[in-house]
């Protein structure tokens, strides 16, 4: 009999010695967080032209009121931007896909495309402070619908090519547009007034993650290193001026990369343009301009490469990241409208990602798409999952858009965790398998109707993914055979 007991004894305290153990192994693996990540709203408040003056002439506050008056009432069309029922129906979306964020992204491009001239169009009014008042304006009602949906939750913004006073890719750095918008950032994302000194300068930001200690979010505006970019003020009619934004904003970069590296913290890197090749551009700029009178030829494709940035500031910027591997977990952008990525790095090694954010506008005929980014609590990125609308033709103020989930990267790709290594593996697939590639062409228009003409140039759009610079590009896209033939 007392043999029995000890071993009941022994048996007991080994379960609560395992189950103890169970215990303190899940206390140390929390729940993975999540993050909304928001791009290219490209918002059009214009897109009813009647309704233009009132809008010029009401607070931001009532602006829902006159919207709800926009005719048609049906979604954006593809090839459009985004219309106030496409943006109400997004804006309505987010908290029902995911109600508590541990912080929102909007990775730029609130501004619709062709702003300025829309504004000239619909009011006849050529007075360059109004049209910046009406700027103004709109990102804060952007700023006040995103904060109804989200109170008390940071939210993140870094400028698009087309946020600014003056057209396309003209943001200055210290001028009105930063210094107008610097309080909306900073009540979005709480900051404080070394947040308010970055972003009037630079349209930048250093934070630390409103969830995580030991890890930071750098915003850098990489409209300034993009091969575009021409600096224009606005308080001088939109006049050129001289400009060092790039080099500057670089060594703002490296300074706070080394700040971080210096405390032991990691880094969360958010910019609008990634770096890179521009995919689409340079396959549609090679088939449109063929040599004329001559075969197609190497040197002819290498032409038509179109860099996302000034290749100078990329080779900058991809020694920083080298240097800084260990620091920089992952980047965050927007711009192509695509669901994509780029890897930063030699193969083979442990390489940096961005993750591309396809945008809520359908202008390039995408269908409207936003991601939930889950990490862990080092920071690490571990799934992330992609959300599309999926009855845009038949949507209205009457017809409720359905959006839903499209797919998650570990389910689809069948790997435990998004890394460079497993991207790295998909890139590898796509190149090597044309049903791969068609499912990855799929994912990438976020099942929309673009993917039928991407699927001509979709070597040129793979190519992107890990071939930055020209050279490496023009070795990937422009060797013998290529996917795209240039019309004869």
């Amino acid at each position: 009999m007392a043999t029995r007991s000890r071993d009941w004894l022994w048996t007991l305290l080994l379960t609560l010695f395992v189950a103890g153990g169970m215990t303190v192994h899940a206390a140390s693996h929390p729940p993975d967080a999540r993050f909304l990540i928001v791009s290219d709203l490209h918002f059009n408040p214009m897109a009813d032209p009647a309704l233009v003056s009132d809008l010029a002439a009401a607070d931001p506050s009532q602006w829902d009121a006159i919207l709800d008056r926009t005719t048609p009432d049906t979604l954006s069309a593809y090839g459009s931007d985004t219309n106030w029922w496409l943006l109400k129906s997004a804006l309505e979306q987010f908290p029902v896909t995911v109600a508590h964020p541990a912080l929102i992204m909007v990775t730029g491009d609130l501004l619709a495309h062709d702003f300025p001239a829309t504004f000239r169009s619909a009011t006849h009014d050529s007075d360059q402070q109004h049209y910046r008042t009406f700027v103004l304006k709109t990102v804060e009602f952007l700023a006040m619908q995103l904060q109804r949906r989200y109170p008390g939750i940071r939210i993140f913004m870094t400028p698009g090519n087309n946020d600014n006073d003056c057209g396309d890719y003209t943001i200055e750095a210290n001028g009105t547009f930063l210094n107008d918008t610097s309080p909306v950032a900073r009540e979005l994302a709480a900051g404080d007034d070394q947040f308010v000194s970055a972003w009037k300068s630079l349209g930048s930001f250093n934070v630390p993650h409103p969830g995580l200690s030991g890890v930071r979010i750098i915003s850098f505006n990489s409209i300034f290193l993009s091969n575009k970019y021409r600096a224009l003020d606005s308080s001088q009619g939109c006049a050129p001026v001289s400009s060092t934004a790039a080099s500057d904003l670089l060594a703002w970069l490296e300074q706070n990369l080394a700040a971080a590296a210096q405390t032991n913290q990691k880094v969360w890197l958010m910019l609008h343009i990634p770096p890179g090749i521009d995919g689409y551009a340079s396959s549609m700029k090679y088939q449109s301009h063929p040599p004329m009178g001559a075969a197609p030829s190497f040197e002819a494709c290498g032409r038509a490469i179109v860099p996302m940035w000034a290749p100078a500031w990329t080779a900058q910027f991809d020694a920083l990241l080298a240097e800084y591997r260990s620091t920089v977990v992952a980047g965050f952008a927007g711009h192509t409208h695509s669901d994509d990525f780029r890897l930063i790095g030699d193969a083979g090694t442990d390489r940096e990602f961005v993750l591309i954010n396809p945008a809520i506008s359908p202008i390039y005929k995408q269908n409207p798409g936003f991601r939930v980014v889950t990490y862990r609590g080092d920071g690490s990125v571990t799934d992330q999952a992609t959300y599309y609308l999926t009855n845009l033709t038949s949507a209205s103020s009457k017809t409720k858009g359905r959006w839903r989930r499209e797919y998650t990267f570990k389910k689809k790709w069948k790997t435990r965790q998004l890394n460079s290594a497993s991207l790295g593996n998909v890139y590898g697939k796509v190149v090597a398998s044309e049903k791969v590639r068609g499912e990855w062409l799929k994912l990438y228009a976020v099942s929309g109707p673009a993917e039928a003409s991407e699927k001509g140039i979709a070597r040129g759009l793979y190519c992107a993914v890990e071939s930055l610079d020209v050279a490496s590009y023009k070795a990937c896209y422009c060797s013998e055979n290529p996917a795209v033939q240039p019309k004869p």
